[in-house]
C-alpha cells in the first residue's frame, strides 16, 4: 500500500472519525499494488473499500457530491444509493449543477444523521456499510476569516464540522470524514483545534526510483542525456510531486527529445516555488560548476562547511545546525556555502522573506516555509540574514505582532534538535551587530575575512580559469602577480575582480588572457570605503566564539600560527602571542563606527 494512503487510513484504524490532510495532492500519481500508475485519489477509493468497507463520497463546491460505485455489484450499488438518497445526498456526476455553501451544510447535517442512524447499514449480507466522505478544498468551505466577515452558511458549516468532530455517534458508526486542504493553514482555527492533521510527504528519492521504473515501462522510447541515469533523476526530483516527473517523460515521449538534468531541475524549481508559495527556491549546483576558490581566509570556513554538508549527507547529528558566515562584503560567503553543498551533493534552498501585506498571511507562509524545509532536508541559505528575517526581538516593528510571531517560529525551528543531521540553516551577514544577542546565541558565527595580499595572485588566477577554462598562465607569472598587487591596492574584493575581468572582454578582443587581467587591474576604480570591510571583519571576530574558526589557528597544536601572514588591521587587535585582544578590538570598532558604511 502507498505510504500516503497508509497515512490517510491509519487514523481510522486508531478509531478517529475525522482528519485534515495537508501537503501532497490527492491528484498526484502513485504506483498501485500491480506497479501501475494511478492517481492517489483512486488508490484511496480502492484501498478504503477493500481494507475497511468504506465507500468514498467526494464533495467540493465546484462539483457538488460525486461518487463512483463501479467496484460494487448491482445489489451493493442499490444499497449505497438508497441510503445516500435517504440522507439527501445525491450524485452530481453527469449533471451541470455544482455545489454551494448551502449544499455543504446539508452534507454535514447528513453525516450527523448518519451517526445517529439506529439501523445497522449493510453493504451486502453480513458486511457493514460505511462511508469515507472526502471534502476537497476545505479551506474554501470552512475558512479562517476575521470575526464578523463569515457568511451565515460558513458559520453554520463551521459549527456543524465542530460537532461532527466531537460526535460520539458518528465515531461509533465507524464512518470517516477527511477534510483535504489545497492551501495549508487557511481553515478556521476551531477546526484545527479539534481535528487532527495529517501531512502527506512528497515522494523521496527511493520512491522516485520505483516510480521511474514504471515510467520506463509506460514510456519505453524515452532516453536521457549521457550521464543522467535513473538514480540521478530520482535525486534531482526528490521532494516534489510524481505528476511533474510523469509530465517530463510524457513530453520526451511525444517530442522525441532527451530528458536533461536542466529540465528535471527546472521542473523541481517550479514545484518548490509552488509548494512553498514563493518562500523557498531550490538552488541548482550547476551555478557553481567550475568555480575554485583560493586563499588562506576561506580555507578554514570551507573545511567546516564541508564537514557540515557531508554530515547532512550521512545523517550525522553531531554537526552544527545553525551557521552565520560573517565578514566583509564580497568575501565569498554565499559561494563557499554553495560549493560545499555541491561537492557533497546536498539539496540547497534559498529562503525568501515570507512577509505579506495581508493579516495572518506572513505567519502562515513562514510556517509553510519552515515545515517544507523540514520535509525536504538539506541546506537552507539566507543571504543578508538580518535583512531577510527578523533578527532583533527588541526592535519595535509596529506591525501588530507579526514580527514577533515570525521570530517565535524561527526560534522554535532553530531549537528543534530533531532536525540535527537533516537540516542546516546557513546565513550570511556583514552586519552581525544588527542581530540581537538573544538571537546570536542560537547561531554559530563563522568568520570569512578579507583575502590576504599574498593570496591575490591565486585568487585572480582561479577567477580567470573559471571564466576561461583554457587559461594557462602559471601561478608565479610576473605580469599576473603585478596585476594581483594592483587589485589588492585598489581594495578589490573577489567579486569585483571577477566583474572587472568580464568587463575587460568588452574592450579587448580574444579569449580572456593575461592582457585582459593586466588591463582590468589598471582599469578598476579603487575602493574608497575599505574601512567598511575592516569594520565587518572586526565584528565577525568579535562574535566568533571558537578559536579554531580563525584562519590563523593551528588545530593540531591548538594555538595561533606565528608564521601566518597577518594583515596590519588584524595585528592591531592581537596580543603578542597572536590571540585576539577583545578590549583593543572593541576600541577599534567604536572608533570606526561613525565612518563605516556597511
Amino acid at each position: 500500500m502507498s505510504n500516503a494512503i497508509k497515512q490517510i487510513l491509519q487514523p481510522y484504524t486508531e478509531g478517529k472519525s475525522c482528519i485534515i490532510i495537508q501537503g501532497r495532492s490527492l491528484y498526484d500519481l502513485e504506483l498501485n499494488q500491480e506497479n501501475k500508475i494511478q492517481p492517489l485519489i483512486e488508490l484511496l477509493r480502492t484501498q478504503a473499500l477493500t481494507q475497511h468497507n468504506l465507500v468514498m463520497v467526494q464533495y467540493s463546491m465546484s462539483t457538488g457530491v460525486t461518487y463512483d460505485l463501479n467496484d460494487l455489484n448491482k445489489n451493493e450499488r442499490n444499497n449505497v444509493t438508497g441510503i445516500l438518497s435517504d440522507l439527501g445526498i445525491k450524485n452530481n456526476i453527469g449533471n451541470k449543477a455544482a455545489g454551494d455553501e448551502t449544499e455543504f451544510v446539508n452534507i454535514l447535517r447528513a453525516l450527523l444523521r448518519l451517526g445517529q442512524h439506529k439501523t445497522r447499514l449493510t453493504l451486502r449480507d453480513g458486511v457493514p456499510l460505511r462511508f469515507l466522505v472526502l471534502i476537497e478544498f476545505s479551506e474554501n468551505l470552512l475558512p479562517h476569516l476575521n470575526h464578523g466577515t463569515h457568511t451565515q452558511e460558513q458559520i453554520v458549516a463551521i459549527e456543524l464540522a465542530f460537532r461532527l468532530s466531537n460526535s460520539l455517534g458518528f465515531r461509533k458508526s465507524q464512518n470517516y470524514t477527511v477534510l483535504s486542504e489545497s492551501r495549508q493553514g487557511l481553515v478556521e482555527s476551531l477546526i484545527y483545534q479539534n481535528i487532527p492533521s495529517v501531512t502527506l510527504s512528497q515522494p523521496c528519492a527511493a520512491d522516485k526510483l520505483n516510480f521511474i521504473d514504471a515510467l520506463r515501462i509506460h514510456y519505453p522510447s524515452v532516453v536521457a542525456e549521457t550521464g543522467l541515469n535513473d538514480e540521478v533523476i530520482s535525486n534531482l526530483s526528490s521532494g516534489t510531486p510524481n505528476r511533474s516527473l510523469e509530465s517530463i517523460f510524457l513530453t520526451a515521449e511525444k517530442t522525441g527529445t532527451l530528458i536533461t538534468a536542466k529540465n528535471v531541475f527546472s521542473k523541481k524549481q517550479t514545484d518548490i516555488i509552488s509548494l512553498s508559495e514563493g518562500t523557498l527556491q531550490a538552488i541548482d549546483h550547476e551555478r557553481v560548476k567550475g568555480i575554485k576558490m583560493a586563499g588562506s581566509t576561506i580555507k578554514k570556513p570551507m573545511e567546516i562547511l564541508m564537514r557540515i554538508t557531508n554530515g547532512l549527507k550521512t545523517g550525522n547529528k553531531n554537526i552544527p545546525r545553525n551557521i552565520i558566515l560573517c565578514g566583509s562584503p564580497s568575501s565569498g560567503k554565499t559561494v563557499l556555502t554553495l560549493l560545499a553543498a555541491a561537492k557533497a551533493n546536498v539539496p540547497t534552498f534559498t529562503l525568501e522573506n515570507s512577509r505579506t501585506m495581508w493579516v495572518g498571511e506572513s505567519e502562515r507562509k513562514c510556517r509553510l516555509q519552515l515545515n517544507l524545509l523540514r520535509e525536504l532536508g538539506g541546506l537552507g541559505l539566507i543571504d543578508e540574514i538580518e535583512m531577510q528575517l527578523p533578527m532583533d526581538r527588541g526592535q519595535q516593528a509596529n506591525d501588530s505582532g507579526v514580527t514577533q510571531n515570525i521570530m517565535g517560529q524561527l526560534q522554535s525551528f532553530l531549537a528543534d534538535t530533531s532536525l540535527s543531521g537533516k537540516v542546516c540553516m546557513v546565513g550570511t551577514s556583514n552586519r552581525p551587530n544588527a542581530i540581537s544577542e538573544a538571537m546570536r546565541q542560537r547561531w554559530t558565527i563563522l568568520p570569512v575575512l578579507m583575502p590576504l595580499k599574498a593570496d591575490y595572485g591565486a585568487i585572480v588566477r582561479s577567477i580567470a580559469k573559471e571564466l576561461n577554462s583554457k587559461f594557462s598562465v602559471s601561478a608565479d607569472d610576473k605580469q599576473l602577480l603585478a596585476a594581483a598587487e594592483r587589485f589588492y591596492e585598489a581594495g578589490a574584493a573577489p567579486r569585483e575582480i571577477r566583474e572587472a575581468l568580464i568587463a575587460s572582454q568588452a574592450i579587448l578582443t580574444g579569449e580572456l588572457g593575461i592582457e585582459h587581467i593586466k588591463f582590468a587591474s589598471y582599469d578598476i576604480i579603487p575602493n574608497n570605503n575599505k574601512i567598511a570591510s575592516v569594520f565587518s571583519d572586526y565584528y565577525a571576530l568579535l562574535y566568533c566564539r571558537s578559536n579554531s574558526f580563525l584562519p590563523w589557528w593551528d588545530d593540531e597544536k591548538n594555538c595561533p600560527k606565528p608564521d601566518f601572514p597577518y594583515p596590519d588591521y588584524i595585528l592591531e587587535i592581537l596580543t603578542e602571542d597572536f590571540k585576539i585582544d577583545h578590549q583593543k578590538l572593541s576600541e577599534r570598532i567604536a572608533a570606526m563606527e561613525p565612518y563605516a558604511n556597511v
